[in-house]
C-alpha cells in the first residue's frame, strides 16, 4: 500500500439522500453575525486554556470543532469520520502483550488515549482497559490482504463508553515484517495530534522537532486586521463559492473507495525550490490538474477547482492535547483548460493565507470565538452539492520511528471523506517518500483515476 496499492473492491454506491441522516443534520444554515471586541480577538482575552491539566480527574476544553465533528453525519460505516496512518514494520511480529505493555509504559504522556467525551470538556478516564484498544489480527499472505484488512477495520466503530481509538497489530501478509494501524476518531485527535501520539509511542530519536505543532507558532506572530480580514475570508469562503460537482445531477453516494500512490519527496521538493513555492504548492496544484481531468466526465467542468485544505492551528507546549486545533480553509485555483505548469504557477498566492503566521494566528482566534453549532453549521454548509470542494490534508512527520529494534520503513496514512464531499486525501511524509491516500465516493465519475493522474502530474512539473 505504501508504494503500490492495488485498486480495492468496488462496492455498488448507494445513493445518498436527505433522509439517510436525523433531520437535524439537513437543515440549512445560516451564518449569524458575531460581534466581539477587538481587544478580545488580538489579545484572547477570556478564551479558554488550550493545555490539559493534570491529574486523573483533570480535563480540557472540547473545542467547537471537537464538537461538531463528533456530531457529523454518518449514514453507513464508510461515513464514520475515522482518520489513522499504517507503519510498516521489519522483523518477527510481537505479541500483542508486548504491543500493549509498550502502550501502557507511555501512556501516561498522552492524555488524548485516556480522554472521553464529557459534554463541554474531555474528561481523562480511569482504569483505562487497553485490551479493547490493543487488538491483534493474523492476515493471509499478500499484500492485498493489508489493504484489505484496513479499508475494513477503518470504517469499523470505535470503543464505545471510552476513549475513540485503537492500535491494530497485523501480520502474515509478508514474511519478515508486520504493521501497525493507529486509528482515531476525528473528533478526539486532529492530525497533528494523531502524529504526536505516533511519535510519543514509536519515534526512537527523541530529540527531533515535534510533528504536531505548526512551526510558524515557535514566535509570537503579530496579528493586524488584514491578517483577519484575510483568515476570515479562508473560513467563511467555501460556504460561497460553487462546488466541483455542482452540475452532477444524479448526487452522491455514502460509500468510500481508498487507494493509494507514492512519489519520492525529493520530487516534489525539487519542484517547489525552483518555482520559489512549497510542497504543499506542488502538491495541490498536481491535485487540481488530475481533478480538471476527472471533471470532463461531468456534464459541465468547473472554471475553478475549490480545497478544504485544514490548517494546522496547534501551538507548541498543546502537543499532547485531546481534539483539534485545525480549521478548514478555503483555497481556490483555476479549472478549464490549462497546462500543468499554468496551474502551477498559480498556486503560490492561492495558498498564501496557509504561509503567514499571523492569519494563521487571527484564524486560530477567530475560531476560539465560535460557538459549537456555528461550527457544525459550516461543515454542514461546505459539505451541500453545490458547495462541496476537496478535502486535501497534507502531514509531515519528522521523527524517525520504530519498535522495539525494528524500524519503520514506511508510513501511509488513512483519509476519511466525509458525507457530501466525494473526495477526502491526506499526503503524508516520512523519511524519502510521500504517501498519498485517496479516498473517493465511487458514484462520481472518474475518481478511481485521480492517484495515477495525480502522479502523472507530479513527474510532469519534475
Amino acid at each position: 500500500m505504501a508504494k503500490s496499492a492495488p485498486p480495492l473492491t468496488q462496492r455498488t454506491p448507494a445513493p445518498y439522500r436527505s433522509s439517510d441522516v436525523e433531520p437535524e443534520q439537513s437543515r440549512e444554515f445560516q451564518y449569524p453575525m458575531l460581534a466581539v471586541p477587538y481587544d478580545l480577538i488580538v489579545n484572547g482575552i477570556g478564551v479558554p486554556p488550550a493545555t490539559l491539566e493534570t491529574g486523573e480527574r483533570a480535563s480540557a476544553p472540547r473545542k467547537a470543532m471537537d464538537r461538531a465533528l463528533w456530531d457529523v453525519p454518518v449514514a453507513s460505516p464508510a461515513t464514520r469520520p475515522h482518520i489513522g496512518v499504517v507503519l510498516y514494520c521489519e522483523g518477527p511480529p510481537p505479541s500483542r502483550e508486548q504491543v500493549g505493555a509498550h502502550v501502557a509504559e507511555r501512556l501516561s504522556s498522552l492524555p488524548a488515549l485516556r480522554s472521553v467525551s464529557a459534554g463541554p470538556r474531555w474528561r481523562i478516564q480511569t482504569g483505562l482497559d487497553l485490551e479493547t484498544h490493543v487488538v491483534e489480527q493474523k492476515l493471509e499472505p499478500g499484500p492485498a490482504s493489508l489493504d484489505a484488512a484496513v479499508s475494513e477495520l477503518v470504517e469499523l466503530p470505535l470503543p464505545e463508553q471510552a476513549p475513540a481509538w485503537q492500535l491494530h497489530l497485523l501480520h502474515g501478509h509478508t514474511d519478515g515484517g508486520f504493521a501497525l494501524f493507529y486509528r482515531v476518531h476525528h473528533s478526539l485527535q486532529d492530525g497533528g495530534g494523531m502524529l504526536h501520539t505516533v511519535e510519543t509511542l514509536f519515534a526512537d530519536d527523541a530529540d527531533a522537532l515535534s510533528s504536531s505543532v505548526y512551526p510558524g507558532f515557535a514566535e509570537p506572530a503579530r496579528t493586524s486586521w488584514r491578517d483577519f480580514g484575510a483568515g476570515a475570508g479562508a473560513l467563511l469562503g467555501g460556504a460561497r463559492r460553487a462546488g466541483s460537482w455542482a452540475s452532477y445531477s444524479e448526487g452522491f453516494s455514502s460509500e468510500r473507495t481508498s487507494r493509494w500512490c507514492a512519489v519520492p519527496v525529493d520530487r516534489l521538493r525539487s519542484v517547489a525550490r525552483r518555482h520559489g513555492a512549497s510542497v504543499n504548492d506542488v502538491y495541490l496544484a498536481a491535485f487540481a490538474h488530475a481533478l480538471t481531468q476527472t471533471a470532463q466526465r461531468l456534464p459541465e467542468a468547473p472554471s475553478r477547482v475549490p480545497f478544504l485544505v485544514p490548517a494546522n492551528l496547534r501551538r507548541p507546549g498543546e502537543e499532547a492535547a485531546p481534539g483539534n486545533r485545525v480549521v478548514l480553509t478555503s483555497i481556490v485555483l483555476p479549472g478549464g483548460a490549462r497546462s500543468a505548469a499554468a496551474r502551477f504557477a498559480s498556486a503560490p498566492p492561492a495558498t498564501g493565507v496557509l504561509k503567514s503566521p499571523g492569519a494563521r494566528n487571527a484564524m486560530r482566534r477567530l475560531t476560539e470565538l465560535t460557538p459549537a453549532p456555528v461550527m457544525t453549521g459550516m461543515l454542514k454548509a461546505v459539505s451541500k452539492p453545490a458547495h462541496s470542494a476537496t478535502l486535501a490534508s497534507n502531514l509531515l512527520l519528522r521523527r524517525r520511528l520504530g519498535f522495539k529494534g525494528a524500524h519503520v520503513t514506511g508510513v501511509t496514512p488513512v483519509m476519511w471523506a466525509p458525507l457530501g464531499v466525494p473526495v477526502g486525501a491526506m499526503m503524508l511524509t516520512y523519511q524519502d517518500t510521500a504517501t498519498v491516500c485517496f479516498t473517493t465516493d465511487p458514484a462520481m465519475p472518474g475518481l478511481d483515476r485521480l492517484p495515477e493522474l495525480w502522479r502523472e502530474t507530479v513527474e510532469s512539473l519534475d
